[in-house]
């Protein structure tokens, strides 16, 4: 089975003043979605970033700059990601497609990236 990442994409003011009883069903709506997964045997992990507090680091003349992240500015953020396992991108697709994360607001969308299994890659580098 191979492992995808699944990138939630937000704007960065997504959900910064909705009030907490409203927050509460947003949160117990993705954590029934992931705990269906997990019981399906389809989730390995996931969690929710925090919507300050990053590092944005770059190389610069062979010296890293590091910036605050994410921006206000910015036109989406990632908010959260899930690793889940599917046998290909068509069953990651269709894993992903009852994510509640594109209810909550129009703007959300969802990137789906496969994991190289680095234990192949090894064994292939000898």
């Amino acid at each position: 089975m191979a492992q995808f990442l699944l990138m939630l994409h937000q704007a960065p003011s997504y959900n910064s003043d909705l009030p907490r009883e409203k927050m509460m069903e947003m949160t117990r709506r993705y954590m029934a979605w992931a705990d269906q997964l997990r019981q399906s045997g389809k989730m390995v992990g996931g969690e929710k970033l925090t919507a300050s507090g990053g590092r944005q680091l770059r190389m610069t003349g062979g010296k890293m700059v590091a910036s605050d992240g994410p921006y206000a500015e910015a036109k989406d953020v990632v908010g959260g990601y899930f690793v889940i396992e599917a046998k290909d991108l068509a069953e990651a697709e269709a894993i992903t497609r009852d994510c509640p994360h594109f209810e909550l607001a129009p703007t959300n969308w969802a990137e789906i990236r496969p994991i190289e299994d680095m234990a192949q890659v090894r064994a292939a580098a000898g």
